[in-house]
C-alpha cells in the first residue's frame, strides 16, 4: 500500500534473501513486484499450482517443490513436500499478462496425488482465506499441514481437520512460526507448531539489525520526499473531525485523562522510529485516518495528529454543533483490538488498559 511500495518491496526482498528462504509460493500480488525487482520466478523457490500459462495450459511455474533433510541417527533422508495454492481477491483479467488463475480447489485435486507419492510430509503453501484453507482440508485427506495466510490475517490457534493440520500465519513478519518435527526410524510421529511474538524484547540478528537500520531510513528518506510535495495546510473547514482541544471545554475531566494517556502522544511514538509517513503505520497513531475530512499526514493536519476522542468515539462535528442531540459512540472492547491486535500490543488486555484511560 502506498507510494512507497516498491521501495518497501526491494528492502523487504533483500531480507527475504538474507534469511535463505527456500520456498515461496506466489500470489496474486506478487508477481509485479517480483518482476519488477527482476527476480527469476522460474528458479526452485516459487511454487504455484494454480497459476496457469495461457500458451501451453500448464502451471506457468512449478506447482510443487520436494525438499529432502538428512535425520539425526539415521540413514534416509526425509522427504518434505511443498504446493503452492492461491486465492484471488481482484478478478481483473490477466490474459494480456499470459496468465490465468486457475480455482485452488480444482488444482489442489490436479496435483495432491502426485506430489504425495514423491514426499514423507506434505505440506500446502495456501494464500487464502480461513474458510478455503477449512475447504481444502475438508475435500482432500492427503494433506498434513497447510500453512494459511491471507491478506491481514490474525494468527490463530491450529485446527485439525481430517488428517490435515491448518495453521494461520499472521501478516507483516510479527510473529515467527515454527515448526518442530519429531520423527522415529524414517517415519512421522508428531510435529508441534509454535509461534513466537516478535516483541521489543527479541533481539534482532546483528546482521539483519544493520540491513533494518539501513531499510527504515531509506524508506524514511522516500516517505519524507513523497509527503514534501505538498506541505499545505489543510483548512479546518474541509475537515469532519473536531480535534480533541473542542471536547474539552465540556469534557474537561475527560480530557484530561486523554491528555496524559500516551494516546495523546501517538505519534511521538512513530516519529522515535522515523514511521510517522508511513502509511502502513500512522492508521493507528491519528485521528480519522484515510477517511474523508480526516487524517492526512503530519505536515497538512497535525491537528489530527495522536490518538484523539474521536479515533475511538466517532466524528463529533455533530455533537458539538448539537450536545444533546447527538450522541457520541460508546467505547467498547472491539473498538480497541482494531489496533491494538496481538502482533502490535502482544501485551494488551482490556481491562488493565481501560483502567488506565477510563473516562
Amino acid at each position: 500500500m502506498g507510494e512507497d511500495r516498491s521501495l518497501k518491496n526491494r528492502w523487504l526482498w533483500k531480507g527475504m534473501e538474507r534469511l535463505g528462504i527456500e520456498v515461496l509460493n506466489v500470489a496474486e500480488d506478487d508477481i509485479a513486484q517480483l518482476q519488477a525487482l527482476g527476480v527469476n520466478l522460474h528458479s526452485d523457490r516459487f511454487i504455484s499450482a494454480n497459476l496457469i500459462s495461457i500458451k501451453t495450459g500448464a502451471p506457468l511455474l512449478k506447482p510443487y517443490v520436494v525438499k529432502q533433510i538428512e535425520l539425526k541417527g539415521g540413514d534416509r533422508r526425509y522427504r518434505l513436500g511443498f504446493l503452492g495454492l492461491s486465492s484471488r481477491e481482484s478478478f481483473l483479467k490477466t490474459d494480456a499478462e499470459g496468465y490465468i488463475w486457475e480455482d485452488p480447489q480444482v488444482s489442489a485435486r490436479k496435483w495432491l496425488p502426485e506430489l504425495r507419492k514423491e514426499c514423507d510430509f506434505l505440506i500446502v503453501l495456501a494464500c487464502m482465506s480461513a474458510r478455503e484453507a477449512v475447504q481444502l482440508a475438508v475435500d482432500n485427506s492427503n494433506i498434513d499441514i497447510i500453512l494459511s495466510g491471507f491478506k491481514h490475517q490474525m494468527s490463530g490457534p491450529p485446527a485439525q481437520i481430517n488428517q490435515s493440520t491448518i495453521l494461520y500465519a499472521e501478516d507483516e513478519g510479527r510473529i515467527l512460526g515454527e515448526l518442530r518435527f519429531s520423527v522415529v526410524r524414517g517415519q512421522k510421529v508428531d510435529v508441534q507448531p509454535t509461534n513466537h511474538v516478535l516483541t521489543r524484547n527479541v533481539k534482532d540478528e546483528p546482521g539483519m539489525a544493520v540491513l533494518i537500520s539501513e531499510a527504515k531510513d531509506a524508506i524514511s528518506q522516500e516517505q519524507r520526499a513523497l509527503v514534501g510535495q505538498n506541505t499545505s495546510l489543510v483548512s479546518a473547514a474541509t475537515l469532519t473531525f473536531t480535534t480533541s482541544a473542542r471536547c474539552a471545554s465540556c469534557h474537561a475531566a475527560a480530557f484530561d485523562v486523554w491528555q496524559k494517556s500516551q494516546h495523546s502522544h501517538a505519534i511521538e511514538t512513530l516519529k522515535k522510529v522515523k514511521k510517522e509517513f508511513d502509511s502502513s503505520c500512522v492508521g493507528c497513531h491519528v485521528t480519522g485516518n484515510a477517511r474523508p475530512g480526516g487524517f492526512i499526514n503530519v505536515n497538512q493536519t497535525p491537528q489530527l495528529a495522536n490518538v484523539q476522542c474521536e479515533a475511538c468515539h466517532g466524528t463529533g462535528i455533530q455533537h458539538v454543533e448539537k450536545p444533546s442531540g447527538a450522541k457520541m459512540a460508546k467505547l467498547t472492547a472491539e473498538a480497541c483490538v482494531t489496533c491494538h491486535t496481538k502482533s502490535n500490543s502482544p501485551e494488551f488486555e482490556f481491562a488493565s488498559y481501560w483502567s488506565k484511560i477510563k473516562h
